[in-house]
């Protein structure tokens, strides 16, 4: 029996499963890049907005995105920022509804403590408050740690940085990486306005599992990490908080291969067991038709908070590689995370085209899904790439055809570092922010730009009655034109009063020379 036993004991250590390859950060793993080109100005002839303003030639990628929920015109973007050498966490924000950005702040935490930083996340709190989240980390020694900065006032000021895991003089210590984090944005959540921030732990003893830590006063401090994952070797971690405090993370699970997803119901203080949304097939490793940039599956995770039909549903999207090339997946569920729906795939590009670096967004009170990614599909050699974009309006069953963001093409072969996502974001007007990174001026640049699926209907139509003439008057819509019906009956027929005007107000002349009754219709047009 004793010999039969050391047999076992050896047979298992002969065939213990290999640890699977956890990718560390890029912009860790990626050195300062040599190669520069001329700068050149903004040349789209439509919407699409350099968030960066610096004219260096440096590169600036990794984009993430945030809105206030209370006035979403105050933007905030974000970027691994190369301005000054090695890289920053780049943040820049608009004032305007994301028309122009400002440099808000670059950022390498503690000042002279640390050699680079990056990995940057953007959130905005119910109150306006700004959150950069970034890790810093030397090239040169084992220290680093993941930080937080905040702005009162719309990216003016900046709090110093508050650490949430910290090694200063640390040889051998354990790496933080890759954080990503959420406000908890729900009017009626118990932790409403709390930061929370996942990120991955490398144990300088082996493993990989995912932590997370939060505030609950402002930034000012955060709470001891911890751990969420039941894996250690993980990666790539999101969090998101539903309508009633709930706060979910969602990472891939290497082991397995499949994305988990993990609940807490008390603010993040304990979490449960880890629960299988679906199987990845890492877009990383497979043969790429152009360039040699980072290309990981990463996955995103959202909640409807809006009070719409969909209201507590969370919805997780990633790219998986499907034999030839990549797509972009759904999966949502409505039980608070407990099953999830089969896979749909949301993006319509022909096959063996690329789609990539993918990120969606709920709109907080339509509860519409706003879906942004990186496309070949315009270069019939599968190399130069543009942002698409698409919307769901009934819980990501259907989507609507895509649509690019931007008639610019950019050459990702300009670069062999492309960052490892980009961002999205909610819209003051119902509609959506997508962030890239863009090659049109250099080795890569943070641009942005708005899509909706429709103009929104006009509100506050007034009718006034002047002698016999009829003026009316309605709130504008951005980037919106207007078309004017008019009518003797409340069910018609109605005929065109004004085809198209930008105008917000209109007089029908002599409406009531006549009639004693009309009634009008005032829709809101596309560009």
């Amino acid at each position: 029996m004793r010999l039969f036993f050391v047999m076992l004991l050896l047979a298992g250590h002969l065939f213990a499963k290999e640890r699977p390859f956890i990718p560390l950060s890029s912009v860790v793993d990626l050195r300062v890049e040599d190669l520069r080109g001329a700068f050149v100005p903004l040349d789209d002839a439509g919407t699409a907005v350099q968030m960066n303003q610096d004219t260096t030639t440096r590169r600036q990628n990794e984009i993430t995105m945030a809105a206030w929920i209370q006035n979403p015109r105050l933007v905030m973007g974000g970027s691994n920022d190369y301005r000054n050498g090695d890289a920053s966490g780049g943040f820049y924000v608009s004032i305007d509804g994301g028309y122009t950005f400002n440099d808000a702040l670059v950022t390498r935490g503690p000042a002279g403590v640390f050699e680079a930083a990056g990995d940057p996340v953007a959130a905005i709190d119910r109150n306006g408050r700004m959150y950069a989240n970034y890790i810093c980390f030397d090239r040169t020694t084992d220290d680093g740690g993941v930080y937080v900065q905040t702005s009162a006032d719309s990216g003016l000021t900046w709090s110093t940085p508050a650490p949430i895991a910290e090694h200063i003089n640390s040889p051998g210590a354990d790496f933080e990486d890759k954080p990503y984090a959420c406000c908890d944005l729900s009017a009626t959540s118990p932790f409403v306005n709390t930061h929370y921030v996942s990120w991955t732990r490398f144990f300088a003893s082996g493993g990989s599992p995912i932590f997370i830590s939060h505030s609950s006063n402002g930034g000012a401090s955060y709470t001891a990490p911890v751990r969420v994952s039941d894996s250690d070797a993980c990666q790539f971690s999101c969090p998101a908080s539903g309508p009633n405090g709930e706060v979910y993370v969602v990472f891939q699970d290497y082991w397995t291969s499949q994305i988990m997803v993990d609940k807490s119901l008390d603010g993040g203080i304990t979490w449960g067991t880890d629960v299988a949304v679906a199987p990845f097939w890492d877009v990383w490793g497979q043969p790429n038709p152009c360039g040699t940039f980072r290309t990981p599956s990463y996955p995103m995770i959202t909640c409807d908070i809006s009070g719409g039909p969909h209201h507590g549903t969370i919805y997780v999207c990633w790219a998986t590689y499907n034999g030839s090339d990549p797509d972009i997946l759904l999966s949502s569920s409505s039980d608070g995370g407990v099953t999830w729906s089969a896979p749909v795939r949301v993006d319509d590009g022909p096959a063996g085209t690329w789609q990539w670096w993918q990120w969606l967004t709920v709109h907080p009170e339509t509860g519409d899904l706003g879906i942004g990614w990186l496309d070949r599909r315009d270069d019939p050699s599968d190399c130069l790439y543009r942002p698409y974009a698409t919307v769901s309006t009934d819980g990501g069953q259907t989507f609507a055809p895509s649509f690019p963001l931007t008639t610019v093409m950019s050459d990702p072969t300009v670069t062999n570092f492309l960052g490892d996502y980009n961002g999205a974001t909610f819209r003051h007007d119902g509609g959506f922010y997508y962030g890239w990174v863009d090659t049109r001026n250099d080795v890569g640049d943070a641009y942005a730009n708005w899509f909706r699926l429709k103009p929104p209907a006009p509100q506050g139509l007034v009718i006034s009655v002047v002698s016999a003439d009829a003026r009316l008057d309605w709130n504008p819509i951005e980037d919106a034109t207007y078309q004017v019906w008019r009518a003797l009956t409340a069910d018609g027929p109605y005929s065109v009063l004004v085809g198209v005007t930008s105008d917000t107000f209109m007089f029908d002349i002599g409406a009531f020379a006549i009639d004693e009754e009309r009634f009008y219709v005032v829709k809101a047009v596309g560009d």
